[in-house]
């Protein structure tokens, strides 16, 4: 029988709280021995969580008090941790992607898929019946997208998927960041306030900090081939620090590849935005150590650039992502180990960035990187310093699933243990890992640890291949990287097939506000100019090239002959105007806008 890997853990006042699969755990963080765990729950209980689908997000008090999960049923649990007593759960109106608690506890601030978040009370506010005539109509506010359930109160909006975001320490700012490349500094709860943008990633942002030792820097990484550190009040830039040459040998993961309308040499904006997979990398290393983690204090101190596709880093683009109609998810952990075939691509995801503060030892970044069998660690940039810092990297025979940053600065490892490139190892797998600091350096600690043996002992709880399928650990190597082709977008796709479903005389008596009818016209005429832009262009391909290149070749003697510039004929070859390709991005964001 297969076992949940651990997906979170979170350590606070003596206590820690960790997530396997549909279930958590409480333990004495002192002596390892298990207080509480939802698998004690009444059958009932157990069948209804095993329903909802695994824990994707789960977030904790200062206190370790409540902790708020969600799963795929896309309702907010609040829970007691001293007593596993469920308090509460609502509703979410989207998937959410990052679920918080404010300062005090009584507020859960969650971000979701489609762009927005909201904030709820820790216990519901009462809501008046609605009256019969009533039911069936619609739910939104004034300024909401769409409609939310459970009375959440909006906080903001971006135009793009929404991947994380942070409250700053004093709880004055949030940043927020999305799929387009995008970190957005606004104020808080007051979020259409904003007060600065973070310009210069891109590719999709995935991850952001603040370090409490210098709470006016935001570190953040993504896509990008470096993580980049601001001064997030005045939105500058402070420092690049190249990460990719460096994990790329350990990505042992690879996203699907898309099955159509992409080739290794296509760097068409239209369809892969430069998007061109590494060659001969990314394999990971043969012959991983058994034990403990190994440690490389060589790595590549520069992180140089990327120079195997002779694309320069800042030209990349997003990398492919898998085709949209497939559904197919990334390797998971029941799949055979990923390999770079003609089926998988490199994708490139930073997951978490956290930092530690060794005092006069220095002040460190670590990182984990979604499929990679490593953690990885450089000391903090000083400003001034022109020199970009030493990466370096902890070793792990089986890829990193997530990390927890203890109150000692040790750092605990969760890893996908049974991950299927690791069964040929002979020893007993371990789910966790304990890191801990010798001065500068990380490194496996060989100390006992009574939470550790119990972590890998006492804790796990069985799977069936069916359920680590739906876990899904590596979802973001195939939902982060995006194509601009409406057919290979996911949130535009589903825009257009719930206009071209929509039936108004099979509703089910569902009333419509004037608002959203107008939205749904909108949706329906934007379908129908996409679908004769693609009709002309299959047209066009018809005809062949033969009378374009005729076109080509008088124009270019006209203009000889003229002395017009290269500018008059860039715009002719697009239509005359130069406007075609303005138009067809126009019209990308006027679905994600009427979403």
């Amino acid at each position: 029988m297969s076992l949940f890997p651990y997906t979170r853990l979170a350590l606070a006042s003596g206590k820690a709280l960790i997530v396997s699969g549909h279930h958590y755990h409480v333990l004495n963080a002192q002596d390892g021995e298990l207080a509480q765990s939802t698998t004690r729950l009444g059958d009932d209980l157990q069948t209804a969580l095993v329903q909802s689908g695994p824990i994707r997000c789960t977030a904790v008090d200062s206190t370790l008090t409540h902790v708020a999960t969600t799963a795929d049923d896309k309702k907010l649990k609040i829970w007691r941790v001293e007593t596993l007593e469920l308090l509460n759960e609502r509703e979410l109106p989207k998937k959410p992607t990052e679920v918080a608690f404010t300062r005090d506890g009584q507020t859960i601030v969650i971000s979701d898929k489609f762009g927005d978040v909201f904030s709820y009370p820790l216990y519901p506010e009462h809501t008046p019946e609605v009256p019969a005539s009533d039911i069936g109509a619609s739910k939104r506010g004034s300024l909401n997208a769409h409609e939310n359930p459970s009375n959440g109160t909006l906080v903001l909006g971006h135009a793009s998927l929404l991947t994380t975001f942070l409250l700053t320490p004093d709880e004055r700012y949030i940043v927020t960041a999305d799929r387009d490349e995008h970190i957005r500094v606004s104020w808080y709860p007051q979020g259409y306030n904003i007060e600065r943008y973070c310009l210069g990633h891109e590719t999709y942002v995935s991850a952001l900090h603040i370090p409490s030792f210098k709470e006016s820097a935001l570190v953040s990484g993504g896509g990008d081939p470096m993580l980049k550190v601001w001064d997030w009040m005045s939105g500058r830039l402070l420092a690049n620090i190249s990460i990719f040459n460096v994990a790329e040998p350990y990505i042992r993961v690879r996203a699907p590849k898309r099955k159509r309308g992409w080739s290794e040499g296509d760097e068409d904006g239209e369809t892969g935005e430069g998007a061109q997979p590494q060659k001969g990398k990314g394999k990971g290393r043969r012959g991983r150590g058994k034990g403990k983690g190994k440690v490389n204090q060589n790595a590549d101190a520069g992180g140089k650039e990327r120079e195997a596709s002779g694309t320069p880093a800042e030209e990349r683009g997003d990398q492919p992502m898998a085709d949209a109609d497939t559904g197919e998810p990334a390797d998971e952990s029941n799949r055979p180990a990923a390999s770079a075939s003609e089926e998988t691509v490199l994708a490139f995801v930073v997951y978490k960035i956290q930092s530690v503060d060794r005092g006069e030892h220095g002040r460190f970044i670590v990182f984990s990187v979604v499929g990679a069998s490593a953690l990885f660690y450089t000391p903090f940039p000083e400003e001034g310093v022109l020199d970009p810092p030493p990466v370096h990297v902890v070793e792990f025979p089986v890829p990193v699933v997530d990390f927890t940053v203890g109150p000692d600065g040790a750092i605990w490892t969760l890893l996908d243990a049974e991950w299927a490139g690791a069964q040929s190892l002979s020893e007993k797998p371990q789910f966790v890992r304990l890191l801990t600091w010798n001065e500068n350096t990380l490194s496996e600690s060989s100390a006992d640890s009574p939470l550790l043996d119990a972590l890998n002992s006492r804790c796990l709880v069985s799977a069936t291949p069916e359920e680590l399928k739906k876990l899904d650990l590596y979802s973001d190597l195939s939902s982060l990287p995006k194509n601009v082709d409406p057919d290979h977008d996911a949130l535009i796709r589903d825009t257009l097939s719930e206009a071209a479903a929509f039936d108004p005389d099979a509703a089910d008596g569902k009333k419509l506000t004037l608002r959203e009818l107008g939205r749904l016209k909108k949706k329906k005429a934007l379908l129908a100019k996409i679908q004769e832009r693609e009709e002309g262009a299959k047209r066009a391909s018809r005809e062949g090239s033969e009378a374009v290149g005729e076109r080509e070749v008088k124009r270019a003697r006209s203009e000889s002959e003229s002395g017009t510039g290269v500018d008059e004929k860039a715009g002719d070859v697009h239509g005359g105007d130069g406007n075609e390709f303005t138009e067809g991005r126009d019209d990308v964001r006027d679905v994600e806008m009427a979403a």
